[in-house]
């Protein structure tokens, strides 16, 4: 019986990390998607990506991936012109925030998504002083402030992360999807004109009634797939462990 109930237990934990395993820093990029993604790092400094897709069942997608994937000289050009955008934005961003934002190590790959019927262009960047950062939270205002209209960047979605371990905070304006680290916001319907997205880590200070109630900005997504059968199994294993536990002590 010892045996047993150690079985289950060792179940139950197994599944407990495997639950938290599944949310990572691709939570809103799904294949289809155009968009700038922001992993904020707990510095203040971010990785950004400016990301292009192109469905490859679609004759003339194909051609203007290819076009890229084929061409070096076409890829580099795209890189400079998105570093050339980023810096641009780094600079109002600076002019207007007081952190002196810097944008280096730009690359570019292309590359097709197995099974998904895709070919993405993307620009990488490492971002200096994006955010504002205290012991405990990270805050995003500029460059978006003075810097992102939307329509002049070809209604390009904008996805941002916390740094691992945070939650999101406060956010504005109203995104169109978020989760527990991460918000996306549609350029067709955001003004960004006040901008602002905290993310806080809640293992190092305590929750407020203003936490409480920024947290509460927006409904989280909900799980699907392993997501959602690992809860289900984590709930059925919980009364489990208690009978065996009880078990045991009644024949000890």
């Amino acid at each position: 019986m010892r045996g047993t109930l150690a079985v289950a237990v060792a179940v139950f934990c197994c599944l407990a990390v495997a639950v938290g395993a599944g949310v990572g820093a691709a939570a809103h990029e799904e294949p289809d998607r155009n968009l700038i993604g922001i992993e904020l790092h707990a510095d203040g400094d971010a990785s950004v990506h400016h990301v292009s897709s192109y469905d490859l069942d679609d004759d003339e997608e194909r051609q203007l991936y290819e076009g890229f994937a084929e061409n070096e000289t076409a890829r580099q050009q795209w890189r400079d012109e998105i570093a050339a955008q980023f810096r641009s934005m780094a600079e109002n961003g600076s002019a207007a925030s007081g952190r002196d934002m810097r944008v280096h190590n730009v690359s570019v790959e292309t590359y097709e998504m197995d099974g998904e019927g895709y070919g993405r262009l993307e620009v990488h960047a490492t971002w200096e002083n994006f955010s504002y950062a205290e012991s405990n939270r990270v805050i995003v205002a500029e460059p978006f402030r003075s810097s992102y209209d939307p329509f002049d960047q070809d209604r390009r979605r904008v996805a941002m992360h916390g740094p691992e371990g945070y939650v999101r905070g406060q956010l504005a304006p109203s995104p169109l999807r978020v989760q527990r680290n991460s918000a996306l916001w549609n350029p067709g319907t955001s003004n960004f004109s006040r901008f602002y997205a905290e993310f806080t880590n809640p293992s190092t200070e305590t929750p407020t009634d203003a936490m409480v109630e920024t947290t509460a900005a927006g409904p989280s997504e909900q799980p699907s797939g392993f997501g959602t059968a690992a809860r289900a199994l984590l709930v059925a294993l919980v009364p489990l462990a208690v009978a065996l536990l009880a078990i045991r002590r009644r024949r000890g």
